[in-house]
């Protein structure tokens, strides 16, 4: 009879596996605190960078917004100069040519042109996690919602201008020579000092209406218009860009830029 030889090898005792469990959980443990802190590092670097690009386009923003504010303001003085004027006369004392010539200036600001490309990334790439600070992402949104509700007023505004040349076209003559249209671009002040400008008081176009109606309608039109573009100027483009240089200060605050 043959005689097999059993080889006998000795068990490990569990304090060895349990080493070995704790050895490979450290491992993984650390490689997920590693991978972890670098993600959260990667987080901390975006956030700063696009900080920095929305300070810039805040800053063009306020600039715009600021150009803006003024523009409505001078077509507030403008309306009121020419409402009052309107209101004291009667309908023979007013003159084509003066509501030609005020009708010829700016009555409606330039649209806005809000920079968003840095908001936009931000808010479609869900970043917006990126910034810690619950105050800064609210006033993120905050700016964000106010700039949406001024493009609304915008289209009011549009609207209001709209009827206000609806208003203007029956009440007085636009068909004025291209001389003098060049002229009146070129520098009004000069132009109405000249004998040409005499002459086109005298000789040219004549109001359209005789009804003294149709001049209160076109003051209410004007009025209606001055009324958005008061709060605009005076009231909302203020506070948006307080807004927008609060938000700014607060970036640079909390990411340490000068």
């Amino acid at each position: 009879m043959e005689v097999h030889a059993h080889t006998h090898t000795a068990r490990k005792k569990w304090t060895h596996y349990f080493w070995e469990f704790l050895m490979l959980f450290l491992a993984v443990f650390c490689g997920f605190l590693a991978e972890n802190q670098r993600e959260h590092y990667i987080e901390k670097v975006r956030a700063k960078q696009y900080a920095r690009s929305l300070i810039s386009d805040l800053k063009s923003d306020t600039a715009m917004v600021s150009r803006i504010a003024r523009q409505a303001k001078r077509i507030v003085l403008q309306i009121d100069s020419v409402a009052e004027v309107l209101e004291k006369k009667r309908i023979n004392e007013i003159r084509n040519i003066d509501l030609y010539i005020f009708f010829s200036l700016d009555q409606m600001y330039r649209p806005y042109t809000w920079n968003r490309t840095t908001l936009e990334q931000i808010k479609n790439s869900g970043s917006i996690r990126y910034f810690s600070n619950d105050s800064i992402i609210n006033r993120i949104s905050a700016y964000d919602a106010f700039t949406r509700h001024m493009d609304e007023d915008y289209k009011n505004d549009e609207e209001g201008f709209r009827h206000f040349r609806e208003s203007g076209n029956r009440v007085f003559d636009l068909n004025y020579p291209r001389k003098f249209n060049d002229a009146l671009e070129s520098n009004i002040d000069s132009l109405m000092q000249t004998n040409y400008y005499k002459e086109m008081e005298i000789n040219g176009p004549r109001l359209l209406t005789s009804d003294i109606i149709d001049i209160k309608v076109l003051v209410n039109t004007m009025l209606s218009l001055r009324n958005g573009l008061s709060i605009r100027s005076e009231s909302e483009l203020p506070k948006l860009k307080k807004s927008a240089e609060e938000l700014i200060i607060f970036l640079k605050n909390e990411y340490h830029f000068k």
